[in-house]
């Protein structure tokens, strides 16, 4: 005669499903009081999971610690890549970001990442990561290509690193220029595409590439610079982005502009033009100083006021419109 036996199963299946049983088959309770097979497997996931923790002797504070340091490391890193970054003039992508940083791990941790890198680089470095802006549509091309688009770009997704101290710190003996390759050469550079984009800006935006010419023969420099060939020194500045070039056929010729890049109007822009003109032409901040006469002080000051209007002009800056009196009252007139 064979032998039986008989196993036992489990004693927790064996509660579990007395429990499913009974409450399923309760009388008291309504068909929506009675569990579902949803609820009974939720439950089964829920224990399934507490089991796990408890195996591997995790708690939430642990994890919360662990992804804190993660976060610390990945903020280092980004400062690491911006400082990097603007030494060799390069932008700084979300794409390098998410590859060289974050990971696939982390890449739902970008906005904390980010915040957190760039208080380090404020209260550490003085300095701080600013989105480039979006570059102009010029040509028909592109105008056509911008059109066509559904939904057009608003950001760049794309980084600069400048500094955030007041002016009167961002003078040469706080801020030198780089010592590499050398201070001479990189004042030098600095002052080369300033120049330029200063030339730009002041020609309404755009400068043909004849008229550009014209202005560095001027200035001796429109075959070789103290830097490199003027027209490798204009391929270098278009490649960091301080210029753009344009190339467009205007009847059947061929027309080619420069324009001001993302970087150039970051780091230059507007108001690193206006006090460069300021100090060509002597109208920098304390010029009023010295003067002993009233007379003469209010004469120099007509004379200020003057050239602003007519720097302003020139950079394409318009008049705030200032509609009747200080009260509001009146008519009043506009030079916008």
């Amino acid at each position: 005669m064979p032998v039986v036996r008989n196993r036992r199963r489990a004693p927790d299946d064996e509660d579990e499903s007395n429990v499913n049983s009974e409450a399923s088959f309760d009388p008291q309770l309504g068909p929506s009081q009675r569990p579902t097979q949803q609820q009974k497997r939720q439950r089964r996931q829920a224990s399934d999971a507490d089991s796990d923790a408890s195996t591997d002797g995790r708690s939430t504070p642990e994890i919360s610690t662990q992804l804190h340091r993660a976060i610390e490391v990945m903020v280092k890193k980004l400062v690491r890549l911006a400082l990097a970054s603007e030494y060799s003039r390069q932008v700084i992508r979300r794409t390098d970001i998410r590859d060289k940083v974050l990971g696939e791990q982390g890449s739902r941790q970008f906005r904390q990442v980010f915040d957190g890198a760039q208080r380090e680089l404020m209260e550490k470095f003085g300095m701080q990561m600013v989105e480039q802006p979006l570059r102009e549509k010029v040509t028909i091309s592109q105008r056509r290509a911008a059109q066509r688009t559904e939904r057009p770009a608003t950001t760049t997704k794309t980084w600069t690193l400048t500094t955030i101290l007041p002016a009167a710190y961002r003078t040469p003996a706080i801020l030198p220029p780089t010592r590499a390759p050398s201070s001479v050469t990189e004042s030098t550079y600095t002052a080369i595409y300033t120049f330029i984009i200063s030339a730009i800006l002041l020609s309404g935006g755009s400068i043909r590439e004849q008229k550009l010419d014209r202005l560095l023969r001027r200035v001796n420099a429109d075959n070789f610079t103290p830097i490199d060939r003027t027209d490798r020194l204009l391929a270098r500045l278009c490649k960091e982005g301080y210029i753009v070039r344009n190339r467009e056929m205007d009847g059947g010729e061929e027309v080619v502009e420069y324009l001001v890049g993302p970087r150039g109007k970051v780091e230059v822009g507007v108001a690193g033009v206006s006090g460069l003109v300021r100090e060509v032409y002597g109208f920098s901040e304390g010029t009023l100083d010295g003067v002993d006469s009233m007379d003469a002080a209010g004469k120099r000051q007509e004379e200020v006021e003057a050239f602003e209007k007519r720097l302003k002009r020139s950079l394409g800056i318009r008049e705030p419109l200032h509609f009747g009196k200080e009260d509001g009252d009146g008519d009043g007139d506009s030079d916008a």
